[in-house]
């Protein structure tokens, strides 16, 4: 009879044991396999990170889409990723969270009438996009104000042009700076923002020297948007 005791004593020390070294055992997976998660989620965040900062160069404007101008447009987009610019109504707009490695720009001018720009964003998804797409439209509404504020004895006026039917849309409005006395001259800047998906164009146009023409501004901006993709 003590033998038998013993033996089952014996069976219930064996399986304690077991059950420890089993719980042991599955907490050193788990504590493995947490970091190991963390690693694999930063590494392909890294690769996603890596693909889009090697995409190519977007479609962007060429001298033949900017509005017709008496004089001759030059010009062109750049070929490296980069923002090299800051134009009129945009300046003081910063995104920390859009690497530059996905931003592509063009520079256009005439040598005395006009000059235009464009911005070409690429986000890692529609989502990131569509913010930063509502971003640059708030910002902009916003130009008029902050022109003024500059030089209050101008008389700054805002203009909202309405819409572009293009792929996930475009917004255009515009800005005019009569100076005072009005002989000092005025300037004029028209602005449009546009999205294909998971990638946004931002175009700006301004001359001191002739009349906005918005619908050729608006077919400008169909451009830039078609050819993002």
């Amino acid at each position: 009879m003590r033998i038998r005791l013993d033996s089952r004593a014996r069976v219930r020390v064996v399986a304690a044991a077991l059950l420890v070294a089993a719980a042991t055992a599955q907490a050193a997976t788990q504590a493995q396999a947490q970091p190991t998660a963390q690693v694999q989620a930063q590494a392909q965040r890294q690769a996603q990170d890596q693909d889009l900062a090697q995409a190519p160069r977007p479609g962007m404007l060429t001298t033949a889409d900017l509005p017709p101008d008496p004089l001759t447009w030059q010009g062109h987009a750049s070929d490296q990723p980069g923002d090299s610019f800051e134009t009129r109504c945009l300046a003081g707009w910063y995104r920390p969270d859009v690497p530059e490695e996905n931003i592509w720009t063009a520079d256009f001018f005439t040598s005395e009438t006009a000059a235009a720009y464009e911005r070409v964003y690429v986000l890692p998804t529609e989502a990131e996009a569509i913010a930063l797409a509502d971003s640059a439209r708030l910002h902009y509404a916003g130009c008029a104000g902050r022109m003024q504020a500059d030089y209050p004895h101008d008389v700054v006026t805002a203009q909202d042009h309405g819409t572009v039917d293009v792929e996930e849309g475009a917004t255009v409005g515009g800005v005019h700076e009569q100076e005072v006395p009005a002989w000092q001259g005025y300037r004029n800047v028209l602005y449009g923002v546009g999205r294909d998906g998971n990638t946004v164009a931002i175009v700006e146009w301004e001359s001191n020297s002739t009349q906005p023409d918005v619908p050729a501004f608006k077919e400008t901006v169909r451009a830039a948007v078609n050819k993002l993709h």
